[in-house]
């Protein structure tokens, strides 16, 4: 198989396969996040609502508002970029190759704080945050600043719950 193969799905009796190029996702396209990009690799679709593994690629100086996950751990491995992340009010850096881990109930955010787009693996157990994420982005669309009064009801749909600004925004 070449480097360069386009996304395929092999089904059998027992299970089903994909393989996805870099730039396919699981979605239909890229997901705009509030500024961020992101892409579904395996969907909560895939998993029977397991887990869901997307790719993310994050401005410089952008991130996420301070939240928690009621339901959800959280993993992400980082490619490229320099990130602060804060966890229950603990700050601590991490670049390409670390991984970075918040059980269910933490308060956390994160901020790309390099001058180049950072890109990151997340991994999300049980799954469901792509799909929060659609949704946000019908809330919230590419360009636009939302308003943190009319997220609050989407957040609780999904078990999760915003509890301040970005690091950028402080």
């Amino acid at each position: 198989m070449s480097a360069n193969v386009q996304s395929q799905t092999i089904s059998t009796l027992e299970q089903k396969a994909f393989v996805l190029d870099a730039d396919s996702d699981r979605s239909g396209g890229p997901i705009y996040v509030v500024g961020d990009e992101v892409r579904v690799k395996i969907s909560s679709k895939d998993t029977n609502g397991a887990f869901v593994v997307m790719e993310s690629l994050v401005p410089p100086k952008a991130g996420p508002p301070l939240h928690l996950h009621h339901e959800q751990d959280e993993w992400w491995y980082i490619l490229e970029g320099q990130f602060l992340f804060e966890v229950d009010g603990r700050q601590f850096q991490a670049g390409p190759g670390a991984t970075v881990f918040t059980a269910r109930g933490t308060r956390h955010t994160f901020q790309n704080i390099g001058d180049t787009p950072g890109r990151t693996i997340i991994t999300v157990v049980p799954g469901g945050l792509d799909t929060f994420f659609e949704e946000l982005t019908l809330a919230a669309p590419r360009g636009t600043v939302p308003d943190p009064a009319k997220l609050v009801p989407l957040f609780q749909k999904y078990g999760l719950e915003l509890l301040g600004p970005p690091l950028g925004a402080r």
